[in-house]
């Protein structure tokens, strides 16, 4: 079954919403917020910021806040924030499942005991070694 418009956001999209939950910013705002929340890892630029402002605006996530001057800023709709939740939520979701594989997983799986360590070191040929034909 495909999946549905919007079902899982990527970064950058999470990133968009995640700095509109502080309220009205026009795109220059929200792409400063995203850098600052994420500490720098997550950049907007223009081209991915209006391409996404578009979108979400189209699918009803986001609403026209207003003009000043030359700027226009946007505000969350009920659906965005739904869909902000919606998307922390399965993240969370996530991160608890990889924590509870971490505590379940095998020991010789976390241990590196899956590789052959019977092998003893005069039984493994050097790099760059050729065997005598």
């Amino acid at each position: 079954m495909p999946k549905q418009a919007m079902e899982n956001l990527t970064e950058s999209m999470f990133y968009l919403l995640m700095a509109l939950q502080q309220g009205d910013a026009c795109g220059a705002e929200i792409s400063a917020r995203a850098a600052q929340i994420s500490g720098g890892a997550v950049r907007l630029g223009p081209a991915t910021l209006y391409t996404l402002l578009a979108r979400f605006e189209k699918e009803g996530l986001l609403a026209d806040a207003g003009t000043v001057g030359c700027k226009r800023y946007y505000r969350l709709t009920a659906a965005g924030k739904a869909a902000y939740e919606g998307e922390r939520a399965r993240l969370q979701r996530c991160l608890d499942d990889a924590a509870r594989a971490e505590i379940t997983a095998p020991a010789r799986l976390t241990k590196g005991e899956d590789r052959d360590e019977t092998a003893q070191r005069g039984d493994r040929i050097p790099s760059g070694a050729l065997p005598v034909l």
